[in-house]
């Protein structure tokens, strides 16, 4: 079952639980918290995201987080600094920012799970490599 918190629980109160109603354990299908698209007309920030996805976390603060509300391509690294808050932060965001976090995991030696999802085509701008274009003046 997916886990998911709020930027507060992440970055100010890493201590205190996940983001949770417990009439999600009141079903026998699996119960997600809403999410709305993000629309891309600007960058997404931190303080646009009210809940992640736990991608991965361990202790010491080291996380990997997917923005789930606003659903979007957009993910969060916490990196742990000794006896410091708020730990130091990585961002990925747009196209292929799912491929740069996967890379960034294994250079920590975390394997983060594929799985295939169903993209719409309006939407596959934000998985596939972009063509660099040149533009050739005669």
């Amino acid at each position: 079952m997916p886990i998911f918190k709020t930027t507060k629980n992440i970055l100010s109160l890493r201590w205190e639980d996940e983001l949770f109603n417990p009439n999600w354990m009141d079903s026998d299908k699996l119960v997600l918290p809403p999410k709305i698209d993000w629309d891309y007309s600007r960058d997404l920030t931190i303080e646009d995201v009210d809940i992640w996805e736990v991608l991965y976390e361990q202790g010491g603060g080291l996380g990997i987080y997917a923005s789930w509300l606003p659903y979007a391509e957009f993910y969060m690294i916490t990196l742990p600094l000794l006896n410091v808050i708020p730990n130091r932060i990585e961002t990925y965001y747009g196209p292929e920012a799912n491929k740069k976090v996967y890379q960034r995991a294994k250079d920590f030696g975390i394997n983060l799970a594929i799985n295939q999802i169903w993209v719409e085509p309006e939407e596959m701008w934000l998985y596939e490599k972009s063509e660099e274009k040149k533009l050739i003046i005669p």
